[in-house]
């Protein structure tokens, strides 16, 4: 098995070792648990200041009366097919959907890989975007569009968009496509379709009167976000492995018992 470094070319540090065991390919120790704690935090206290800006200094804005003219516009256009159709595509990012999408895709990863890289990205992400997005909506609390509502939720809170942010989270799985080829044609492929997934459920999110456009706009960023901290996170992560992996990388210890390659030593 080829183990490779992150790199923003495609191009990777070769380290080639048919021994290594899947435990010691896993790369979630005290360090980045402390990062991600940190970028989690990060996250709530942002998206929940956005939430709370909605929700009291522009509750009467030109923003949320914009919004509001969204929704009804959307309840108009509603027909029985739109409603079918618009049913499949919210269900696409649901949490039972996502949760096992996720679980057989990471499975997937990690029968075809044998180490944890690619399995975390796309996990760690999703759980990311999930921590976060539970804490800004019961904090926030912001009501669901004033408009007939065709689907129930257990979360009564509007911001941000969860769907939304789910359907973006599943973007990890393009980045780990990414790291693996540098064909045009899977790539495109890839990206089009978590973009139209993102635009589908969006679409069906606001037609269904359950998120605002803000909610949508916020909930996809919130996606986005998470994604690229756990790569960030994770490929610090796997710098620091390999170097220990293998001494020829240049890596030594710091005072914390850290193996970290020269580029990385305080």
């Amino acid at each position: 098995m080829s183990t490779h470094d992150f790199t923003a070319d495609g191009t990777s540090l070769a380290v080639a070792r048919d021994d290594v065991r899947l435990r010691d390919t896993w790369l979630l120790h005290r360090r980045e648990l402390g990062q991600l704690f940190v970028v989690y935090v990060s996250l709530a206290i942002v998206w929940t200041g956005m939430g709370l800006l909605l929700t009291h200094q522009l509750a009467h804005s030109w923003l949320t009366r914009t919004d509001g003219a969204v929704e009804r516009w959307f309840v108009d256009q509603r027909t029985s097919s739109l409603n079918s159709v618009s049913y499949v595509m919210s269900m696409l990012a649901d949490t039972v959907v996502k949760i096992a999408v996720t679980a057989v895709v990471a499975l997937g990863l990690l029968v075809r890989f044998r180490r944890w890289r690619e399995t975390l990205i796309v996990v760690v992400a999703l759980i990311l975007e999930a921590m976060t997005f539970i804490t800004v909506t019961w904090i926030v609390d912001r009501p669901r569009p004033s408009v007939p509502r065709l689907d129930s939720s257990p979360v009564g809170s509007s911001f941000p968009s969860g769907h939304v942010a789910a359907s973006v989270a599943y973007s990890a799985i393009v980045v780990v496509l990414f790291q693996h080829t540098r064909r045009r044609a899977p790539r495109i492929i890839a990206v089009v379709t978590v973009a139209l997934l993102t635009v589908a459920v969006a679409f069906a999110r606001m037609y269904r009167g359950m998120h605002n456009p803000t909610d949508v706009v916020m909930g996809a960023f919130l996606g986005a976000a998470a994604v690229a901290a756990t790569v960030m996170v994770l490929r610090a992560a796997e710098r620091r492995r390999l170097a220990l992996a293998d001494p020829a990388l240049g890596g030594v210890s710091n005072s914390a018992g850290d193996h970290l390659p020269p580029q990385w030593q305080p």
